[in-house]
């Protein structure tokens, strides 16, 4: 293992994606597209349960609600033909605030305290992240350069 990747602080993905007519057809579809382009899942993903707690964040955070981990799991529960497991949905939770996505205070999740739209508040984590390991880069390019 290369001794510096004990410093990885954080690591973001952004993809590039063709954002299809035949993609926007389907709210599904859409949720899949956005997860993928955001480095949620991977390309070749087979589990479906990230994508389910992402739609139903981004249904709820949309109308301004707050869900706690127990309406998040019941939604998730309902969309699903099979069961799924408390604990399954905790960890995606726990994954998205891990990487600055979602916030949870007082048992309730949300996307940010501003009245922020969704595509602002993704945008302001992202462009963060970004900023931040770019400073870096910069600085061992300068070093570099020396």
């Amino acid at each position: 293992m290369i001794p510096e990747a004990e410093l990885i602080k954080r690591e973001i993905v952004v993809r590039n994606m063709a954002l299809t007519d035949e993609v926007r057809l389907t709210r599904k579809s859409l949720v899949r597209w956005t997860a993928l382009s955001l480095g949620l899942i991977s390309p070749k993903e087979t589990r479906t349960i990230a994508i389910d707690v992402l739609d139903v964040l981004l249904k709820e955070f949309a109308h301004g609600k707050k869900p706690t981990t127990k309406e998040i799991y019941d939604k998730v529960q309902k969309k699903r033909k099979e069961p799924v497991s408390e604990k399954t949905v905790y960890y995606h939770l726990q994954r998205l605030a891990k990487m600055g996505l979602i916030q949870r205070e007082k048992g309730q999740y949300f996307i940010s305290k501003d009245k922020e739209r969704l595509r602002e508040a993704i945008k302001k984590v992202y462009l963060k992240e970004f900023e931040e390991a770019f400073g870096n880069i910069e600085k061992a390019l300068d070093s570099l350069e020396k």
